[in-house]
């Protein structure tokens, strides 16, 4: 029989729903896992890209007879074709002459924002887009063409949806509302009597770009990686892990945009936003270069605390220059290199770096060093040489940024900003009632897992009686695993073993009395021939301490497994084989 078989619970993460993460075995559900997380939160998926929570934060967003949407000199009829073959689509037709006639969804907004509609020509051929403030772009619905934008647009796209339908769409900061005006000509709201239009599929969403469109009526709808969804994570395989990780905070206010004013920029530095594809998938990655050579950079401040940890990163591609350098946190010259054309970085002189491969060319780069202050700096540029911050003038070559993001502590999955910092709540997986399937008086605990820290701060993987009276326990907590059985709240058993953190590990922890042992990798590490177990005492399995809430485990998980035998030393070392 295979271990497999012999196995009474058997996690692998694959399938999933909000608040749920299950077990391939049993398979009748006994053995999932509830799932709970405050937050939105991002993770890589199967095709390698960021994944984000998404939104539509309009109502009635494809209803534009709904009273959400006021009516200014038009009038609207429903049920006309559409780009996808139905009759989803609305007439928007003027009842004035030599005046405006537009259409308005109110919605207030101090964030980076993209507003969006499909639209196909009528009578006439523009339609324009506008803000609360007349920040506007029109677009000609005959050829598929961008006509007059204000100064205050970040970026105005059209895309062909086919058989004569587009896709417009604008990006604007700090911008109220969305109004859809009629247009007879570019650069003018001017229409008469009976001018028409078809549109269909409105969206207002945070960010640069429109992304794929979500369906409302009466709320706002959100999809991806909202509240309580698990992350399935494929960062370093094409089979999954289950991502766990704390709460964090991006004191990066506007983690995308870098042409906003939160940005500092030196003299000569130009940004371009939206000039290429970022490791979203999405073309909403900014162009950093320069107009004159020199030092060239930019910074944003936040408040920390003094004698923290923090990190600092930003996802990088070279677009004609090769590196990027760091300074840390305090805005002293400890600076580091890194070099986007191969993946190389220099050694900080306080501190640790990482430098993680994306695809396409793609650097997540990272320094995380300890404050001495409380004012932090997120501040980075560009060079044409490791060791030097000189860049030398070369046209548009720079440097492609993404994603930036400083946070207390370790890196963690990227936190995306569009105006404000951003806190992503702690995820909690915990199984109860599974008496059953726990070994009592004896058992093996397996996990395949990777702790994310190197950090003091202890994370947890426990079998328990919901607290820490009697409970089984990994504790991961800098390079060492620790081994913990406390019976009535005595510690029966208590060893460790150093690790790699940061590293997956297959680990099983084999317990009896007096006979205990641990496996990692295929090696015996620990063995321990004096303490007691338990009598019925176990019932919950916890990615945390024996009790809800308290040291959770942080790291990603491919798989875990119970038996309710002590497995012999030969089945521990095949179930450990690397």
């Amino acid at each position: 029989m295979s271990l497999f078989e012999d196995a009474s619970l058997v996690m692998i993460p694959s399938g999933y729903k909000a608040g749920k993460v299950y077990s391939i075995k049993p398979s009748n559900g006994d053995g999932d896992f509830d799932f709970t997380r405050a937050s939105a939160a991002t993770r890589v998926n199967e095709q390698g890209l960021i994944e984000k929570e998404r939104g539509n934060l309009l109502t009635y967003s494809n209803d534009f007879s709904n009273a959400a949407w006021s009516k200014t000199r038009i009038t609207i009829t429903g049920g006309q074709a559409d780009k996808d073959g139905g009759t989803d689509a609305f007439l928007l037709n003027s009842t004035a002459t030599a005046q405006s006639s537009v259409i308005i969804q109110y919605y207030v907004s101090s964030d980076v924002a993209t507003r969006s509609v499909y639209a196909k020509a009528g009578s006439v051929n523009f339609i324009a887009l506008f803000t609360t403030n007349n920040q506007s772009a029109y677009f000609d619905l005959s050829n598929g063409t961008i006509g007059t934008t204000t100064s205050g647009i970040i970026y105005a796209k059209i895309e062909s949806a086919g058989n004569g339908w587009y896709r417009c769409s604008i990006a604007v900061n700090n911008e109220d509302n969305i109004y859809i005006f009629l247009s007879q000509s570019n650069g003018s709201t001017s229409t008469n009597t009976g001018d028409n239009i078809y549109i269909q599929d409105a969206q207002l969403e945070e960010g640069l770009v429109a992304r794929d469109y979500i369906e409302t009526t009466t709320t706002a709808v959100y999809e991806g990686i909202t509240d309580n969804v698990p992350r399935l994570d494929y960062t370093d395989a094409s089979c999954p892990a289950l991502k766990l990780e704390p709460q964090r905070t991006n004191l990066v206010t506007q983690s995308e945009y870098f042409d906003d004013a939160a940005w500092t920029k030196q003299t000569g530095v130009t940004i371009v936003p939206n000039s290429a594809t970022s490791p979203d998938g999405y073309q909403n990655a900014d162009l950093l270069y320069s107009t004159t050579g020199a030092n060239k950079r930019i910074y944003q401040t936040a408040a920390i605390s003094s004698g923290a940890s923090y990190t600092f990163s930003v996802f990088a591609k070279s677009a004609g220059k090769d590196f990027v350098f760091f300074v840390d946190i305090d805005n002293v010259q400890n600076t580091i290199w890194f070099n986007l054309s191969n993946g190389t970085f220099s050694t900080p002189v306080e501190g640790t770096a990482t430098m993680v491969d994306y695809g396409n060319g793609w650097y997540r780069c990272s320094l995380t060093t300890t404050s001495t202050s409380t004012t932090g700096f997120s501040y980075f540029g560009v060079s044409d040489t490791s060791g030097s911050v000189t860049f030398t003038e070369s046209g548009t070559d720079g440097v492609l940024f993404y994603g930036a993001q400083l946070e207390a502590g370790y890196l963690t999955s990227y936190i995306p900003t569009y105006g404000t910092s951003v806190t992503f709540a702690s995820d909690s997986c915990t199984k109860t009632g599974a008496s059953d399937l726990i070994g009592q008086t004896e058992g093996t605990l397996f996990v395949e897992a990777s702790a994310l820290s190197n950090e003091p701060t202890n994370k947890r993987i426990s079998l328990s009686d919901g607290t820490n009276a009697n409970r089984v326990t990994l504790n991961f907590a800098l390079d060492v695993i620790g081994f913990v059985v406390v019976v009535n709240n005595v510690a029966s058993v208590s060893t460790a073993h150093t690790i790699s953190p940061n590293i997956n590990h297959k680990i099983a922890f084999a317990y009896k009395e007096n006979d205990f042992v641990a496996y990692i990798d295929g090696t015996q590490v620990i063995t321990d021939t004096s303490g007691s177990t338990f009598s019925g005492a176990l019932n919950s399995f916890r990615f945390s301490d024996g009790q809800a809430g308290v040291s959770l485990f942080a790291g990603n998980t491919k798989q875990t497994l119970l038996f309710k035998t002590r497995l012999s030393n030969e089945e521990l070392e095949a179930l450990t084989q690397v």
